[in-house]
């Protein structure tokens, strides 16, 4: 099963990497001139692991880069692949005492434009099973084709 991602989505999650980069080297550039080097014989001395107030705010850098870096991922992976747009209706099915039976419980997340949902396992087990996004390709085309029978009977 092939997933269709749109330029959309590609260029959305793009554009939030290049704003968390600059973030970052804003940042990194703030602890540098707020946090700048000892002057006299250790000016040149590495400092990180020597200064404690420099390490620890690259400590810090480092944390919040990497916290943001997963909410961004986070945050896509509950978009839509076609209009990104945030996946809403959360719908968990299934029942918890048959797992092993193949009635896994699931959440469901549907796009409010009627292009695909995205099911997501809500037991993880050893078998693998992974977020899966299925896409309604003429979901509308469909529903107004049965409309205008339906009318014309």
């Amino acid at each position: 099963m092939s997933v269709r991602f749109s330029a959309r989505y590609i260029v959305l999650i793009v554009l939030k990497l290049l704003g968390l980069a600059g973030i970052m080297a804003a940042s990194l550039w703030a602890i540098n001139v707020l946090l700048p080097p000892p002057p006299g014989l250790l000016h040149d001395w590495p400092r990180l692991g020597s200064s404690l107030p420099y390490t620890l705010g690259i400590g810090l850098w480092f944390l919040a880069g990497y916290g943001l870096l997963r909410f961004i991922i986070w945050d896509q992976r509950f978009r839509c692949r076609i209009c990104c747009s945030r996946l809403r209706m959360p719908l968990t099915e299934g029942v918890y005492s048959s797992v092993w039976l193949g009635g896994a419980p699931y959440t469901e997340f549907v796009c409010t434009w009627g292009h695909g949902k995205l099911f997501i396992p809500d037991v993880h087990l050893a078998s693998g099973r992974k977020a899966m996004w299925v896409g309604y390709n003429s979901l509308w085309d469909n529903l107004m084709k049965a409309e205008s029978e339906a009318v014309e009977k």
